[in-house]
């Protein structure tokens, strides 16, 4: 009887700290981490669709914030507003695929600033850097001539105006959680500075398997794209075409899906991204249209 006393005492004490530990400070109520929550909620792979472009039906977006804006004047400049024309898909900015992409009147700038090292970012700094309160207004006038910076095309935009808390959220969440490593999926090699650089990729696939790229591809690709990759023309390109020369967006472009198009979203883990990568830069295997 008194061992059993002992440890219902016990439990209860630990029970009690334990409680404590979930209380505010007043002791009322548990605290409830609002920014955690809205993370943990949030959709990366939307998150994906967004960086590419928000306007897009797939997003959810609807309509701007702020009603005074018109929404229009963002798709009129997609541009400027797109994050993947400043941060580039491969989240590099200046300094990988997008090295070369010069401005023009339809244009601005590619970014300075990198979104490679966001896993470990905070989330309500990623929160509010994306957000942008105070940033560029969305105005015709700013975004008329991109290699014009003085018009501020280059600016930030505040997305607070045109994009819901909810789907901010899911950006955050891709930059964190869901963007690839690029570096893990193969080698970027650059020669010199923005925007007069070259770039191109070698080790496509880095370490991964080509039989389980080819079976991956066989599962989830080859349905419209053929066995060989070549029942589709992606520009004058195909998918192996397409994975040699456009690394950087093939690697996106399988997890967000094609906007606008039939090709929706694919699960997919860094590993069988390496081995659909390895498996679809054989030329031999995934030759160049006919």
């Amino acid at each position: 009887m008194r061992v059993t006393k002992k440890i219902t005492v016990l439990f209860l004490g630990l029970l009690f700290i334990g409680l404590q530990g979930c209380t505010s400070d007043n002791g009322n109520e548990p605290e409830i981490n609002l920014d955690q929550v809205a993370f943990d909620a949030a959709d990366a792979v939307n998150g994906s669709r967004l960086y590419n472009d928000f306007t897009a039906q797939e997003t959810g977006f609807v309509a701007p914030q702020d009603a005074s804006v018109k929404l229009v004047d963002i798709t009129d400049h997609k541009d400027f507003y797109r994050c993947k024309q400043c941060h580039a898909w491969d989240q590099k900015a200046q300094f990988g695929s997008y090295i070369n992409r010069a401005p023009k009147t339809g244009r601005p700038d590619v970014s300075s600033v990198e979104l490679t090292n966001m896993q470990s970012a905070d989330i309500r700094v990623l929160f509010d850097g994306i957000k942008g309160t105070g940033g560029g207004a969305v105005d015709p006038a700013r975004t008329a001539d991109g290699t014009n910076p003085a018009l501020g095309g280059n600016n930030h935009p505040d997305y607070g105006t045109i994009l819901s808390d909810e789907l901010i959220w899911d950006l955050v969440k891709y930059l964190k959680d869901g963007a690839f490593d690029t570096d893990a999926l193969y080698e970027t090699n650059i020669v010199g500075t923005y925007p007069t650089g070259s770039v191109s990729f070698s080790d496509i696939g880095r370490d991964g398997n080509a039989a389980a790229g080819n079976a991956f591809f066989a599962s989830n690709c080859a349905m419209c794209h053929g066995e060989d990759g070549t029942g589709i023309d992606i520009g004058g390109r195909s998918i192996g075409d397409f994975a040699r020369e456009k690394t950087y967006e093939v690697q996106f472009k399988v997890v967000s899906g094609q906007l606008g198009t039939p090709m929706g979203t694919t699960s997919i883990t860094i590993d069988e991204m390496k081995d659909l990568l390895k498996a679809i830069s054989d030329e031999t295997n995934y030759p160049p249209l006919g």
